[in-house]
């Protein structure tokens, strides 16, 4: 297994566990790139795992994570592929948002990966929708098909433009994902007021990325199996005015 696999099938094991314990699963909602790849079959691996929760308070949530990462529903999964997780941290514990930074080992083959898992606490997460993870991805790490709340279409479309739009530092992957939600046939064709006043410096941030920083912090986490069509400079070109021709429609 790859660093990324190894960190993805850490992901896809501690979100099934997490979604288990939980007695309504709509208390927690997957988001980002591990939505997008669990329930969307983008070709992107995520390096990390990002949620949204609500209701449950900082105490609860934090005692529930500390608990699964130990837990045999996360620990004995991994083992089994001679994965272990270690050096556990918790840089960030407050009420808005909650983080927790480790490592994902496989020892065998001295394959060693960093990843965090970071949970933002909502009002509401009534966008997200109850569904099962994508069979193909469960399957190919021996991981039963299970169902978790995550966020559609329409509404990983605003999530992302806001991204785009509003980071310290423009991400590349935020382009390669409106790219892959633009094709499906459930995009948005319109937006809400407020994510309309995000589409001028969206455009316009997705304008200003570069070829070479595509390569750096996109390609390298692409499924090997697909990176070959998505890594030349035509390839970026092309999803880049996609993109932004996409968003400028919906202005």
């Amino acid at each position: 297994m790859t660093a990324q696999e190894i960190v993805e099938l850490f992901h896809l094991v501690f979100v099934r566990a997490v979604f288990a314990s939980l007695g309504d699963k709509r208390l927690l909602a997957v988001k980002g790139g591990i939505n997008l790849r669990f329930f969307f079959q983008s070709v992107r691996l995520s390096e990390d795992l990002d949620l949204d929760v609500v209701t449950m308070s900082k105490e609860a949530l934090e005692n529930r994570v500390d608990r699964l990462l130990k837990a045999p529903a996360v620990v004995s999964p991994l083992k089994a592929r001679g994965i272990i997780i270690g050096d556990i941290s918790k840089p960030k514990q407050t009420e808005t948002v909650q983080k927790w930074k480790l490592a994902v080992a496989d020892q065998a083959a001295s394959v060693d990966q960093r990843t965090k898992i970071e949970v933002s606490r909502r009002t509401t997460v009534e966008a997200g929708g109850l569904d099962p993870v994508d069979a193909g991805i469960a399957n190919a790490y021996g991981i039963p098909v299970f169902l978790a709340t995550h966020y559609r279409c329409a509404e990983a479309v605003r999530q992302k433009i806001h991204a785009l739009e509003g980071r310290s530092q423009t991400q590349p992957r935020d382009v390669f994902d409106l790219h892959m939600l633009f094709a499906r046939r459930d995009a948005p064709t319109h937006l809400d007021e407020e994510a309309v006043g995000w589409l001028e410096k969206a455009a316009a941030n997705a304008a200003a990325l570069t070829y070479d920083e595509y390569v750096s912090l996109v390609v390298a986490y692409l499924d090997p199996d697909h990176a070959p069509i998505y890594s030349s400079r035509d390839s970026w070109e092309a999803m880049q005015l996609d993109v932004i021709e996409r968003l400028e429609a919906l202005r």
